[in-house]
């Protein structure tokens, strides 16, 4: 009973304020309509990217790892079925790197018995390089799990290189079946906006210790536990709220479809949800400066957006090395990832990934968050 009495406070006290209703329901709308009408010519132009262009490469013998080899050729039959790209041997180094540096082709794979040496354009890399370095990059990391199904069944190795194939070309927005900016802006910008719900909490924390309340709360027996829930389900409340707002919107007036693992979207959204709450009250632990919190939780909030792809589609974010790692370590790059993959019924564990992360995180900031309180003079949050 005093659990449910919290939430309802905390529920009234966000309906009192208009601002707070409207950034957290009504602008995801806005936002979404937004970053779709704009970055449509963005999006449309990943479909055919790949269409007839050209890719040289060149075998340097004496090839040793017949293995290696023998992975870029599944890697080059296979990509060339999805994409209709050209991959052309050219052993003539001179000649395939100045038909690079003039947009003939898009890059020049000079390989040897360990290595592959990646030449692009040096003026200005093309964004089909870009894109496609990205792929190639992330099918070999995979390649250790392809190789290690592989030794059960010979067979599976074809069959494995293709899927994964499909797999990495639906991370990029690049298949067959294109990807509307409204559809990838739909998911995208609501985890944006649960992210949001932090500073939600955040201030609801500090809105406690400005009145007093947490220390009256606790004379009265509320233990702290039942303060911290009411908080963590104020956001889950709210971020509920915006899933369904957003869902309605979408498929009404924007014609989204969520496809058929909408339970499976919906775990990984509220696992999110839970992150991003719990995001909030760890932050306000931390900072005992009210503006000090906010700015850093803006700053974060703006940084993860980013490496999330909520700004610009995943493959741009992840066409640069650093950017590329820092993203595969954000809880909402995986949120994007997994729900993008379930809206196109892909058999892959990414939503599993991105829950875990997600609650495995919560986890560890509630836990950290509990010893830094109980470092601080009375162990309060006042």
């Amino acid at each position: 009973m005093i659990l449910l009495t919290l939430i309802k406070k905390e529920l009234k006290a966000f309906f009192r304020s208009k601002s707070d209703v409207i950034i957290m329901l009504i602008f995801p709308v806005i936002l979404i309509f937004v970053m779709g009408k704009s970055l449509n010519n963005l999006m449309s132009v990943e479909k055919n990217i790949f269409n007839n262009k050209t890719i040289y490469y060149r075998i340097n013998a004496p090839i040793n790892n017949e293995k290696n080899l023998q992975l870029f050729y599944d890697f080059m039959i296979n990509f060339e079925k999805k994409t209709n790209v050209k991959f052309i041997e050219n052993k003539n180094y001179k000649n395939a790197t100045n038909d690079v540096n003039n947009n003939k082709a898009i890059c020049f794979m000079d390989i040897y018995d360990n290595k592959i040496n990646y030449f692009r354009n040096e003026k200005k890399e093309s964004t089909e390089s870009k894109i496609f370095r990205n792929l190639y990059e992330q099918y070999m990391r995979k390649y250790s799990f392809l190789q290690t199904m592989s030794k059960s069944n010979s067979k599976q190795m074809t069959s494995l290189s293709n899927y994964q194939i499909k797999i990495l070309l639906k991370d990029e927005n690049i298949n067959e079946e294109e990807i509307s900016s409204y559809t990838y802006y739909t998911f995208a910008e609501l985890i944006l906006i649960i992210l949001y719900i932090s500073t939600l909490t955040s201030i609801s924390m500090y809105k406690e210790r400005f009145l007093h309340t947490m220390t009256r709360l606790k004379v009265s027996g509320t233990n702290k536990f039942n303060i911290l829930a009411s908080k963590i389900a104020l956001g889950i409340i709210i971020g509920l709220m915006q899933t369904f707002v957003v869902y309605i919107m979408s498929t009404k007036l924007l014609h989204v479809n969520w496809g058929y693992n909408l339970i499976y979207i919906m775990l990984v959204l509220i696992s999110f949800i839970i992150f991003s709450s719990v995001l909030g009250i760890f932050i306000s632990i931390i900072f005992d400066d009210q503006k000090t919190a906010y700015t850093v939780n803006n700053i974060l909030i703006i940084i993860m957006g980013f490496l999330g792809g909520s700004y610009v589609p995943i493959c741009l974010v992840k066409s640069t090395r650093i950017t590329g790692f820092l993203c595969n370590i954000m809880p909402n790059y995986w949120a994007n990832t997994a729900i993008l993959g379930l809206h196109y019924d892909m058999e892959t564990k990414y939503y599993i990934i991105s829950i875990l992360i997600s609650l495995s995180l919560s986890v560890i900031m509630l836990i950290v968050g509990n010893f830094i309180s109980e470092q601080k003079v009375g162990g309060s949050f006042d």
